[in-house]
């Protein structure tokens, strides 16, 4: 048996498990799970994968395959509710990633640079939305501000307009950053403000700011 088809088999037999816990025969908690349920397991399997690589990949197979059972369990909840199968989420994860990468799959693929891509990404997104508002605002909320923050500023370099590109910044090293960005944090606690939170209603203000202006 090649790689392929014990791929195949593996993936079928693990996806055969997870349906056998939610069936009549299965197991009490997994049945009772809803997908509202679950959520806060895929968070806390996504951060133990973080964790596991920062620990230079201890436990890494194993932290990928509690999140990947995740992904099957919500699945599979979805497709007893007549909503989608497992079947959507791989063909369509699978279908973006040749649409997002037209340099690698297409006959007249041509050699560009990282940025590129990354430039490229955002024009296929912004071309997939209405209009420029609904490509700034499709920014997923439940991101920690930092991530959030981030996003914005790299969706906004995208746009006709762009806040951010006027300051002119100089380069500065990782861990000065990092050590600013502690610094900061620690003149917040002796404010006794939720920095988190607090900036969070900041980039709030910030993104209908920009989306006013377009």
């Amino acid at each position: 048996m090649n790689s392929t088809n014990k791929l195949e088999e593996t993936i079928l037999e693990l996806y055969k498990t997870v349906k056998k816990l939610r069936s009549e025969e299965g197991c009490p908690w997994d049945k009772k799970q809803t997908s509202e349920s679950l959520s806060q397991y895929i968070l806390q399997e996504a951060y133990e994968v973080l964790e596991s690589i920062d620990n230079k990949g201890k436990n890494l197979s194993e932290e990928l395959g509690d999140l990947l059972f995740q992904i099957i369990i919500q699945s599979v909840i979805a497709e007893e509710n007549d909503s989608f199968t497992f079947t959507n989420v791989v063909k369509q994860i699978n279908e973006k990633l040749i649409e997002r990468h037209p340099h690698v799959f297409t006959e007249n693929n041509k050699k560009i640079n990282e940025k590129q891509v990354i430039n490229n990404w955002g024009k296929m997104k912004k071309k997939k939305l209405n209009n420029e508002k609904d490509y700034i605002n499709n920014i997923t909320k439940t991101l920690p501000s930092l991530s959030f923050a981030y996003d914005l500023i790299r969706k906004s370099n995208d746009l006709s307009i762009n806040s951010f590109q006027k300051k002119e910044f100089k380069k500065v090293a990782k861990k000065e950053l990092l050590n600013k960005l502690f610094e900061i944090t620690l003149i917040a606690s002796k404010n006794n403000l939720d920095l988190e939170n607090e900036f969070r209603k900041y980039l709030n203000e910030k993104q209908l700011d920009i989306i006013r202006k377009l």
